[in-house]
C-alpha cells in the first residue's frame, strides 16, 4: 500500500469510524436505563474513550519520530 492509498483510506475511515462510534454509543445510551439514569458519567466516558485513544497514538508515533531524529544518521540507516 502506497502512501496515496494510506491517506486516502484515513481520510475515508477516521470519518466513517466516527459515525460508528457515535451510533453505537447513542444506541447504547438509549436502551440502557443505566446510562440514561448517569447521563453526565456516560457521556464523559463516552467523550474521554476516543481523546484517549488519540492522545496516546499521537503522543508514541511522536516520541518515536524524535527518538529517530536524535539517532545519528548511521544508525537511522539500519532501520
Amino acid at each position: 500500500m502506497d502512501d496515496n492509498d494510506k491517506m486516502a483510506a484515513l481520510i475515508i475511515g477516521i470519518p466513517v469510524a466516527g459515525l460508528i462510534y457515535c451510533g453505537l454509543g447513542i444506541g447504547v445510551m438509549m436502551s440502557s436505563p443505566w446510562l440514561q439514569d448517569h447521563a453526565l458519567v456516560a457521556g464523559g466516558v463516552f467523550t474521554l474513550v476516543p481523546f484517549i485513544a488519540f492522545a496516546t497514538t499521537w503522543t508514541r508515533s511522536s516520541a518515536r519520530f524524535y527518538q529517530a531524529k536524535d539517532r545519528p544518521s548511521s544508525e537511522r540507516d539500519k532501520t
